[in-house]
């Protein structure tokens, strides 16, 4: 039934059926989370590290009402300059097919499709997590949940900064998903390098986190597995500065009531102002490089 909504890109299609490597890349980056034009800059750069690492990058959207798995220049447009394009996780995807709609997939959503295309690897930047103030709004991102029924091998930078951190490592801990790390004993904070949050194994090179993936999968485990990549040196940001613009940007949001699915974006809008776009730079250099960690990754998977 979900073939019914998916368009496929021809090069991906042979990928998956040869079990050659893939790794599928999401599209929210494209639409809500990075400003144009550097939205479509690294969202190119990602497929190209993808690729130059030799496996076959699949960006996953929606265009006019259909699933698209490995997006071209003209739909990554679409997505990255149109003012109408919906963000949609598991609860509202069906309503973009509804709608007809050009939309974004969030991580949630991406995994769910790429797992049931047969795709097993995922880069992005960072997950979403366990939202501030969660104990008066319950606010929880459903990349948790979908991370802890849905096996796929996702490299990431940690959760965004802007989320509860401390309770986002507990509660992966909570769903079983195991939080491993390349070059690094600690999870990172997305923006800055490390937090104090000590992972379950530190990797030091592609091969033994191969060999890993592959116990993983003939133990049929359940949930993904995160592979942690610190922001490249040269971007990384002091965790202090981090946490006094969080501070004065949640202060913000709230004086103008801003919450729900506005409130990430406006929260990344509002410390790329802050930092002259620091946090903007680290962003993107972190999302190319996990695009390149995934390729490699992959390509060693299925050697």
């Amino acid at each position: 039934m979900l073939n019914k909504y998916i368009k496929i890109n021809p090069k991906v299609e042979d990928a998956i059926k040869n079990k050659k490597p893939v790794v599928a890349l999401e599209s929210t980056l494209i639409s809500h989370g990075l400003p144009y034009p550097e939205n479509i800059k690294v969202a190119n750069e990602s497929i190209k590290a993808v690729e130059e690492s030799g496996s076959i990058a699949a960006t996953i959207g929606i265009i006019n009402g259909e699933i698209k798995i490995g997006l071209d220049n003209n739909d990554i447009d679409i997505l990255a300059t149109s003012t109408n394009v919906q963000k949609v996780s598991l609860h509202n995807i069906a309503l973009s097919f509804l709608n007809k709609q050009n939309a974004a997939t969030t991580v949630a959503a991406t995994i769910n499709i790429a797992s049931k295309i047969g795709i097993s690897f995922f880069a992005t930047g960072g997950i979403g997590g366990v939202h501030l103030g969660v104990e008066k709004n319950n606010d929880v991102s459903a990349d948790l949940t979908e991370l802890s029924r849905t096996r796929m091998f996702v490299v990431s930078s940690g959760a965004k900064s802007i989320l509860d951190l401390e309770k986002t490592f507990e509660m992966l801990e909570t769903y079983g998903i195991p939080r491993i790390s390349f070059n690094s004993d600690f999870m990172p904070g997305f923006w800055y390098e490390e937090t104090e949050f000590k992972v379950d194994k530190n990797f030091k090179n592609i091969d033994d986190i191969s060999n890993y993936l592959k116990i993983i999968e003939n133990l049929k485990h359940k949930s993904s597995v995160l592979i942690f990549n610190k922001v490249p040196d040269s971007k990384g940001l002091e965790k202090i500065q981090i946490e006094k613009w969080i501070n004065q940007s949640v202060d913000k949001a709230n004086s103008k009531n801003i919450t729900g699915k506005e409130l990430t974006p406006f929260l990344i809008s509002e410390m790329n102002q802050l930092s002259n776009n620091k946090t903007l730079e680290a962003n993107t250099a972190l999302i190319i490089n996990n695009a390149l960690l995934a390729g490699k990754i992959s390509k060693e998977f299925y050697s």
